[in-house]
């Protein structure tokens, strides 16, 4: 009965042209049922730090509103907001198709436009089409800005809220418990938290060591944790946490030594890359606290882990390397896992490398 009553109510909301707006796929998908097939409004906005959480929702969006479709590559077109020009894409919103009822225009990485690309954009949010539906896809867009609350005013906001770390750890153990039973097998929560602890949150990740454990286990329905010890990789934690403390001391010497153990060992770049980006951005945010005035109390309340002289550790490290290094690795470790992505260079090299700089910025 909730679910009815939720559903009626998104359809109100869109025919008096109230704005919607969602901060969890399940709900967004939940007003998607509701508003089909007629009462789709013609601007989405979906927005999350996660590409997983990105992909995942025009996925979803793509299968629901083309489901019945007998052409749908008919109906889609993808843009990029780094590479195509803002004409180009209006243009293609306004051309009529005699092929199909309604046509999707996904827009990837619509916080790449400058503001009179987003000038432009506002515009048309003012005068949609009527047989196109819009959707810009980001990471992250100000809601203080006229762009966000106009595409909110108009369509509908799907604007999934960055997790702190404990939290995400919880939210993928749970979303790697039901993917496994999705499949159909079975294999414990315990076990789930275990393998995120064991190669981090990256739900890409995951999903491919998922298919690994699928296709290994075969006709079986359970999935025990020998399986998992037997074909999925892992990232020594204690070791990487290592890592991770002798980059904020500025020990390039340690850091190589601990890095090219752990490649050593058989562990992927990217997954030590992921993990030590993630004790950056935690560092991050308890320097944030501190420079804002905030006290250890607080940093403890953010992160219920950090206790005593884990905390006191912390909040040390962090004040000691500072706010723009923090930033500066950021970025570095990011432009470093894109070239493991997409280059042949030699792992080994690019952890040196990525390390020189991180104990150097």
């Amino acid at each position: 009965m909730a679910d009815i009553i939720i559903l009626i109510a998104a359809k109100q909301l869109i025919e008096n042209g109230s704005p919607l707006k969602y901060s969890n796929l399940t709900a967004f998908e939940k007003h998607l049922e509701g508003a089909l097939p007629n009462h789709l409004a013609e601007v989405y906005l979906i927005l999350s730090k996660e590409a997983f959480v990105r992909k995942q929702a025009v996925d979803r969006f793509c299968a629901l509103v083309l489901k019945g479709e007998t052409t749908p590559d008919l109906c889609v077109q993808t843009f990029d907001g780094e590479r195509h020009d803002v004409a180009v894409i209006l243009q293609e919103l306004e051309t009529m198709s005699f092929f199909v009822k309604r046509r999707l225009i996904i827009v990837q990485n619509a916080d790449a436009f400058n503001k009179d690309a987003t000038s432009k954009l506002e515009a048309y949010f003012a005068k949609p089409s009527r047989t196109s539906c819009l959707v810009l896809v980001a990471s992250a867009i100000n809601r203080a800005t006229t762009f966000y609350k106009n595409a909110e005013k108009v369509g509908v906001v799907l604007d999934v809220a960055e997790e702190k770390q404990w939290e995400r750890e919880k939210s993928v153990a749970e979303w790697l418990h039901k993917e496994v039973t999705l499949h159909g097998k079975q294999l414990s929560l315990a076990a789930c938290q275990q393998l995120v602890k064991q190669l981090g949150t990256d739900q890409m990740l995951l999903q491919c060591e998922l298919l690994k454990l699928l296709c290994y286990v075969g006709e079986r329905r359970v999935i025990e944790e020998h399986d998992i010890a037997a074909v999925c990789g892992s990232v020594n934690q204690d070791n990487a946490w290592q890592l991770g403390e002798a980059l904020f001391r500025r020990d390039a010497s340690a850091a190589l030594r601990i890095s090219k153990a752990l490649l050593t060992e058989g562990v992927a770049l990217i997954a030590l890359l992921r993990q030590i980006r993630s004790q950056y951005q935690i560092e991050y945010q308890v320097c944030a606290i501190m420079s804002q005035g905030g006290s250890a109390g607080d940093v403890s309340q953010e992160f219920p882990y950090m206790r005593g002289a884990i905390l006191e550790r912390h909040v040390q490290q962090a004040q000691s390397y500072g706010m723009t290094r923090f930033r500066k690795g950021l970025i570095l470790i990011d432009e470093t896992e894109l070239q493991a992505k997409s280059s042949g260079v030699d792992p080994d090299f690019l952890a040196e490398m990525l390390i020189i700089k991180l104990v150097t910025v």
